[in-house]
């Protein structure tokens, strides 16, 4: 957790910035989204676009009084507390908000015209007259306000710098809406774009995690492991945090529907890769580890403090084992034990580690 940050909303305002998902040197697009402009407009207007919800969340973390933003303090809300959680999605407002606009409006000439009682019939945002007064200082005009409130039974937005980015909003908000991937907008997902408007070809495999992810080096790994686990009939099932999407590899499939124990768990946290080892006995890895490079020793070399079961004394999942004379502990009530960021190279280790282990 980064400490100059006051209140929670700014720990989660940079969260949501970093999950903006990251632009590759070319962005498909399919046919249908370019009837009205080129490829070189599209790519313009989606940049400006990407740069302004970036700037969005990053401004909210900078300065939350001006977006209307709770000011729940860290050191007074524990991370569980009702006012730690409202902060996790309270960033996401003034997108939101925009994307209520978007799917209860239509474009007619550069202009998006919304049906107030169709967006009132939707919208969920707090603090709207705040949101739109701040929308404004992104290149937005809104038309049938008074004071930044609704006053009148429709709104035209106009963006008068470049009436693509309009268009290219639209379709990107009724892309999501269509498909269900209204996380998507909220991240600026560029894959929206590669298929029709009905139809999405991504988001159901490893890419969950590998699209979170801002080097090649971690989306590489993500690919590599996957392709492993999947040649040795693994199952495979996503699984949310707050931090980030999981996405985990189960010996039974019918441990999915359960979410029970899986082996492997690849996830995004905070858009940071961490992979996730099922080992239950420490003990039957440690002739093994000798072998090891160091990058694979280091996982076992450190002890975390435990969960409120260990300090009850009922933890029943977390272990304590002792290597060269020095003893750890690692707990396991709500994840598997061992997590570190991992390397390719060190893929066929971790598969035997947790070969060994993962029977008491």
């Amino acid at each position: 957790m980064i400490m100059d940050n006051i209140y929670w909303i700014q720990e989660w305002a940079k969260v949501r910035q970093k999950e903006v998902v990251r632009l590759p040197d070319n962005v498909e697009v399919h046919e249908n989204f370019l009837k009205y402009m080129s490829k070189e407009e599209f790519d313009s207007a989606f940049k400006e676009v990407w740069n302004m919800f970036t700037n969005i969340y990053g401004d909210i973390a900078e300065f939350p009084k001006n977006f209307g933003m709770p000011l729940n303090k860290l050191l007074e809300y524990k991370y569980s507390t009702k006012e730690a959680r409202v902060s996790r999605r309270a960033a996401y407002r003034p997108l939101k908000l925009l994307y209520y606009l978007l799917i209860a409006g239509d474009l007619h000439n550069g202009t998006i015209i919304v049906d107030v009682n169709e967006f009132k019939a939707i919208n969920d945002v707090k603090k709207t007259p705040i949101i739109f007064e701040r929308l404004n200082d992104y290149g937005f005009y809104f038309d049938g306000l008074k004071n930044y409130k609704i006053a009148s039974e429709i709104i035209h937005i106009i963006y008068p710098d470049n009436a693509q980015v309009l268009t290219v909003l639209k379709s990107m908000a009724d892309k999501a809406h269509i498909t269900n991937r209204v996380n998507d907008f909220l991240s600026c997902h560029y894959k929206l774009f590669e298929d029709d408007m009905n139809t999405v070809n991504y988001g159901h495999g490893a890419d969950i995690i590998a699209d979170k992810m801002h080097t090649n080096q971690e989306k590489e790994f993500v690919y590599a492991m996957d392709a492993v686990l999947s040649e040795m009939g693994y199952y495979v099932g996503s699984r949310e945090s707050n931090e980030g999407p999981g996405y985990a590899y189960y010996s039974k499939e019918s441990q999915i529907r359960k979410k029970g124990p899986y082996h492997y768990l690849l996830s995004s946290n905070k858009t940071k890769l961490l992979l996730y080892l099922r080992i239950r006995n420490v003990s039957k890895c440690i002739d093994y580890l000798k072998e090891c490079p160091d990058s694979v020793k280091q996982i076992f070399l450190w002890s975390d403090k435990g969960c409120s079961n260990r300090k009850k004394g009922t933890c029943k999942y977390g272990q304590e084992y002792a290597i060269n004379g020095n003893t750890y502990w690692r707990c396991g009530c709500f994840n598997a034990p061992f997590y570190f960021s991992p390397i390719i190279k060190d893929i066929p280790h971790y598969i035997k580690l947790v070969e060994l282990g993962l029977k008491k």
